[in-house]
């Protein structure tokens, strides 16, 4: 879709319309999603809608919150889109935790293994410790729904990706920093 045909399917008009490495990225605020506030932010490349995300607005006290709106979001995502092909947790970081590293890896290896009752899941994200995945992949999209942290701030997305035209957002982005 064009920026135009993009804006068309929106019923108000967006936050904002910037340029960044080449790329038009419009913002629009205050979405629901699942029951949760969110963005939208839409990304063209030479007027292409080559990406799409949803981030979520939560402002949550107690980290495990953050994987109590996860969890929420998961069954939307499977019942749109069918089983993933990976749902992933990964560690990079045990010292928060009472298990060792290869214990993690083992036995909390994907994302629907991480639940909000451990209470030491939520500060490993926020610490960037550790990071939920879950892929999907269709003929023209790959969608990824994360749930990420650094700096004892959790970011709760989904993004989604043109295939065909993953290489046009590369060769813009590259064009810009030369």
């Amino acid at each position: 879709m064009t920026q135009a045909e993009v804006l068309a399917t929106e019923a108000a008009q967006p936050s904002e319309i910037r340029e960044s490495s080449g790329e038009i990225i419009v913002r629009y605020d205050s979405i629901q999603l699942g029951g949760l506030a969110c963005r939208v932010v839409y990304i063209f490349a030479d007027d292409k809608l080559v990406r799409a995300k949803y981030v979520f607005d939560a402002e949550h006290r107690e980290p495990n919150d953050f994987i109590r709106d996860y969890r929420a979001i998961e069954p939307l995502l499977h019942d749109m889109y069918g089983k993933p092909v990976s749902e992933r947790a990964f560690w990079s970081d045990d010292s928060l935790q009472d298990e060792p590293k290869s214990y993690l890896e083992q036995d909390r290896a994907s994302a629907t293994d991480i639940l909000p009752s451990d209470q030491f899941a939520g500060p490993s994200i926020a610490a960037g410790h550790l990071k939920l995945y879950t892929r999907w992949r269709g003929d023209r999209t790959k969608i990824s729904h994360g749930l990420t942290g650094e700096n004892s701030r959790i970011t709760h997305q989904i993004e989604f990706l043109s295939v065909e035209l993953e290489r046009l957002e590369n060769d813009v982005r590259g064009a810009s920093r030369n």
